[in-house]
């Protein structure tokens, strides 16, 4: 992968990239950058040593030696950027989009019931394709990891979903970055034996993969049904939220993906069954009415 090197006094110089204001970033900081003509976004890095930073390094450049293989919708890295001959940062392109959290919050009222289950179900999608590539292709390790909403920006203009903080998949062998809803606290804690949990390094709670993938997916859907995080709730509170969803006459299919997560068997992509959901059992759903 290319290297520019750019001062610390040009660094300053670049203007702040304003993430939307429920949006947080706990690992960089984010600025504009004009570079051969193009608008470009900087990721700076805070931690830009030791292991961690070396397993994003060798994730950037697996994810270039890949782009064969990856799919145009992940925002992927144009080159590394060193400041003053010190590599703390990365370029990509900037994309004018808007974060899936924001589009599937109950209040964002511009934006139809049928277009934000079109946007889940491309969730869906996504992770198909990438099981395809990963048994087509010599792209054998390919999983999102860090899934959540917050990592999937929709273009209004073409109305689908580009995937972003790419740095964090895992790939060719990497090691697993930390994910939003990968967490001990989280509900596949109950679950012994299906989540490969990893020694405390400073890496991912949770090794990536197939069932990891597909259990934050179903997290997002079962989070825009309660209008709230659902992920840290007690196991008891869980099923009783299904078995509410059930009397409200939820599509069965979709019940067993979400119940899938909690227990030995291997994930299900919910996505053929997202379109199930009525207006009804949405609003029925959300956790002012559940409770």
């Amino acid at each position: 992968m290319e290297i520019i090197n750019i001062s610390k006094k040009k660094l300053d110089s670049l203007e702040p990239f304003t993430l939307p204001k429920n949006v947080i970033s706990t690992e960089c900081e984010l600025f504009k950058f004009r570079y051969r003509g193009v608008d470009r976004l900087v990721k700076k890095l805070f931690n830009n040593d030791g292991l961690v930073f070396a397993n994003k390094l060798y994730t950037l450049q697996a994810i270039s030696a890949n782009l064969d293989y990856i799919p145009e919708y992940f925002v992927t890295p144009d080159f590394l950027l060193s400041i003053n001959k010190s590599i703390e940062a990365f370029v990509m392109p900037i994309l004018n989009g808007i974060n899936i959290s924001i589009i599937l919050n109950e209040k964002e009222s511009n934006v139809s019931l049928e277009e934000k289950k079109y946007y889940l179900k491309r969730i869906g999608v996504i992770l198909e394709q990438m099981k395809n590539i990963r048994k087509y292709t010599p792209l054998t390790d390919f999983y999102l990891g860090d899934l959540h909403e917050d990592n999937f920006l929709v273009d209004p203009s073409k109305v689908d979903l580009s995937v972003v903080d790419v740095d964090s998949i895992k790939i060719a062998g990497n090691k697993t970055s930390p994910s939003k809803y990968l967490t001990p606290f989280g509900l596949l804690s109950v679950v012994s034996g299906k989540y490969k949990e990893r020694d405390n390094d400073s890496f991912g709670a949770y090794e990536a993969d197939e069932n990891t993938d597909l259990y934050c997916y179903n997290i997002i859907v079962l989070n825009f049904l309660f209008g709230s995080s659902i992920n840290n709730i007690e196991i008891t509170e869980f099923y009783k939220f299904i078995n509410y969803l059930n009397d409200l006459g939820v599509d069965k299919n979709l019940l067993e993906s979400f119940n899938r997560i909690v227990c030995n068997s291997n994930n299900i992509n919910p996505m053929n069954y997202i379109d199930s959901l009525t207006h009804k059992q949405i609003y029925k759903a959300r956790s002012r009415e559940y409770k």
